[in-house]
């Protein structure tokens, strides 16, 4: 006959191998669990922020293309241009905008200004292209003196910008407002294609076109 086994009995080995295992898989099922969460949320948060900076770029180089004009009155020093050229794999524009944001209110600054875009070897050690932004409130005869330069977008794969030419009704890569084709003109729309592809193969792509108010 066998010995009765009282209840107030510790567990045996076999079950306490049993306990241990089950809290190991548990353990690892919320580790992996966690991980995997976190890696979403990493994942996510970078996408957001690729989207984010492109955004940002389409809406400042709109809001700035828009206002874009020529003057009827140049003299040695002030002189107004559109120039939009075709470069592989980001295009370049220069042009003056009434696009100026005046930041002090006791300095004498008019709503115009000189702006440039165009792009640099990838400043934060990437593949593609940062775009850079120029914004100079003397408009003068030297279209690249002063100003302020920032980085306005980094990962930029392709930046392709397209003018419109109402006279022939159509679209063009390039403009030179003081080339015979266009001589004293600005184009009537533009449009801009917008690439990005950080280090991690995250791509983001934007599109938009606009008239330039008359």
């Amino acid at each position: 006959m066998r010995p009765h086994r009282s209840p107030q009995a510790g567990i045996t080995l076999i079950e306490l191998v049993v306990s241990v295992g089950i809290v190991a898989v548990i353990t690892l099922f919320s580790f992996l669990t966690l991980q995997g969460a976190t890696e979403v949320a990493e994942e996510t948060s970078a996408r957001a922020e690729l989207y984010k900076m492109g955004r940002n770029a389409m809406e400042k180089m709109s809001s700035e293309l828009t206002m874009a004009f020529i003057s009827g009155q140049r003299s040695e020093y002030f002189q107004t241009h559109f120039v939009g050229t075709d470069r592989d794999p980001v295009d370049e524009v220069y042009f003056v905008a009434r696009a100026h944001e005046k930041r002090y209110a006791e300095v004498k600054e008019a709503d115009y200004a000189e702006f440039h875009y165009w792009s640099e070897d990838d400043l934060h050690g990437g593949r593609y292209r940062t775009l850079m932004h120029r914004e100079a409130p003397v408009v003068d005869d030297d279209p690249e003196r002063g100003g302020t330069v920032h980085a306005l977008c980094h990962a930029v794969r392709e930046l392709n910008l397209r003018w419109y030419d109402s006279d022939k009704e159509e679209w063009v890569d390039e403009w030179d407002s003081e080339g015979s084709d266009y001589n004293g003109k600005r184009p009537a729309a533009f449009e801009i294609r917008l690439e990005l592809e950080d280090s991690q193969g995250r791509e983001a792509a934007f599109f938009t076109r606009a008239r330039i108010k008359p």
